[in-house]
């Protein structure tokens, strides 16, 4: 893919993604409850991007969900951001893999999330209640577990290692 098809394939993503978290997930899960999914494609896709790239991916992701989703416009901006930049950076380090690394990341990527985002939130003057942030993050710390690397297989997205075996992307 071509350097300037990857912030239009991230926006298509990022829609996509954001119209299942604001339309159909809040019909399956509790209030409260709702999985970030843009968290997981901000996970994944960061996972195979310089750290340039993670920032701008995470960036995106999180002004789409603030400005589209109902949040408190530069909350997701700044945290997704930074969650992007420090993964990209990190991933050179890693061993890929498609299940447990992706799997792994997003779950302490939802574990970090949710108490940095409280802690900005009361730094900025805008109190929410610990439970509300402490109750859901067993179930939310699953599923990006599980929906992580899901993600990943079904964008397609492999490890070089296992792209240079088979001879293609």
């Amino acid at each position: 893919m071509a350097a300037w098809q990857r912030p239009i394939y991230w926006v298509v993503l990022f829609a996509l993604g954001l119209m299942v978290q604001t339309a159909l997930l809040p019909e399956v899960f509790p209030v409260g409850y709702v999985p970030s999914i843009m968290l997981s494609l901000v996970v994944v896709l960061a996972l195979y991007e310089t750290p340039r790239g993670g920032l701008a991916l995470g960036l995106v992701g999180g002004a789409l969900t603030d400005l589209l989703g109902g949040r408190l416009i530069g909350l997701n901006t700044l945290t997704f951001g930074v969650l992007g930049y420090v993964i990209a950076s990190y991933q050179p380090r890693w061993r890929h893999d498609q299940i447990v690394l992706p799997g792994v990341v997003g779950a302490l990527s939802q574990l970090v999330m949710g108490p940095a985002q409280w802690l900005l939130l009361h730094v900025i003057g805008y109190p929410v209640a610990w439970q509300m942030v402490s109750a859901p993050l067993p179930y939310l710390v699953l599923f990006s577990l599980l929906f992580t690397p899901a993600v990943g297989a079904i964008l397609g997205l492999r490890p070089e290692s296992s792209r240079s075996r088979r001879g293609g992307r």
